[in-house]
């Protein structure tokens, strides 16, 4: 059955509905992102810490990171044990300053201290996989450092992602986050509903499929992400939607809470996926339509990236 991951981070639920769903089962390693942290942040449950910070002259980056750090460190340790019995479980990343993506050196150099900070061997340090991230994912992979490569949405990503892992030749563990749903978010409104909701799976597919015929090593796995449903209807019918189809037993799904919540795990052990993903002929539909796929691969990676940088910018902002 695929490995489950949960996609959020905030104190209270470390210490009450994580514990649970981690010591039942349910999830075996967990993401973060900026927008995360911004949302958490926001709740009751750091405000008390926050003023101390403050009251000790703390700048927001070192307010927002002491607090970050807290928070990965406890998930970590929630974690262990399972990272004990298998390495490629009990995970948990945290991500380089989003306004560094673009300064290699400055990365490398945020991500092994960050690293050494936590000092928890299962930790993971997630880099967007663009053209400078390439090279920030091999010197830290050099380092024995555990990588989380983000915002991948094409095969071409993936495979330069997998060819910086093999080049670093380490044992540290590796996962590429393919993000799912964003494609259909923004295919949806431009094609008929019989289109509707079937790109981002297709291409998630044959992204993994691509993977598989080039990759031996166990340490280096297929992480599917973005893919909660943001609101039901006739075509997203199942809080799983994106999750069922994509349940491959050597891959990992990152799940927000609301999907975590309401998954059929029967239904999801029982899962045969199919590797056909019909990209090709989905795709030569699509673009009759007006939509240019390979434009709005690279406008989903700078809009990932944007987001990213203007969530960690307002969380900033509320630290002042």
């Amino acid at each position: 059955m695929i490995s489950i991951w949960c996609d959020f981070i905030e104190r209270r639920f470390l210490q009450t509905q994580f514990k649970e769903l981690v010591n039942n089962g349910f999830v075996c390693g967990a993401t973060s992102n900026p927008s995360i942290f911004a949302q958490a942040l926001q709740s009751d449950s750091y405000q008390k810490d926050i003023a101390i910070l403050k009251s000790q002259g703390k700048n927001p980056k070192e307010i927002y990171e002491t607090l970050a750090l807290q928070d990965i460190k406890l998930a970590s340790q929630i974690l262990y044990p399972l990272y004990e019995e298998n390495c490629q479980n009990g995970l948990i990343s945290i991500e380089i300053d989003p306004f560094l993506c673009h300064d290699v050196q400055a990365s490398i150099d945020e991500g092994v201290r960050l690293w050494r900070t936590l000092d928890s061997k299962n930790v993971m340090i997630k880099v967007p996989a663009t053209q400078s991230g390439y090279t920030i994912i091999e010197e830290l992979m050099l380092r024995g450092i555990n990588i989380n490569a983000t915002l991948v949405f094409t095969t071409e990503q993936a495979y330069k992602v997998l060819e910086a892992f093999k080049r670093a030749n380490t044992q540290a563990q590796g996962v590429i986050s393919v993000f799912v749903s964003r494609f259909d978010r923004e295919i949806d409104s431009r094609v008929p509903e019989s289109l509707q909701g079937k790109y981002g799976i297709a291409n998630a597919i044959e992204i993994y499929k691509n993977f598989i015929h080039q990759n031996t090593n166990p340490h280096y796995r297929i992480l599917f992400a973005s893919t909660g449903v943001k609101n039901k209807n006739t075509i997203y019918n199942d809080d799983g939607y994106y999750v069922y189809p994509l349940a491959f037993d050597d891959c990992i799904n990152t799940l927000p809470i609301q999907t975590l919540q309401n998954l059929d795990y029967a239904r999801l052990r029982a899962c045969k996926p199919k590797l056909d993903s019909h990209k090709q002929s989905l795709q030569t539909q699509i673009n009759t339509f007006d939509v240019d796929i390979i434009e709005l691969e690279d406008k989903l990676l700078q809009d990932g990236l944007q987001n990213f940088e203007e969530s960690f910018r307002q969380m900033l902002e509320s630290l002042n």
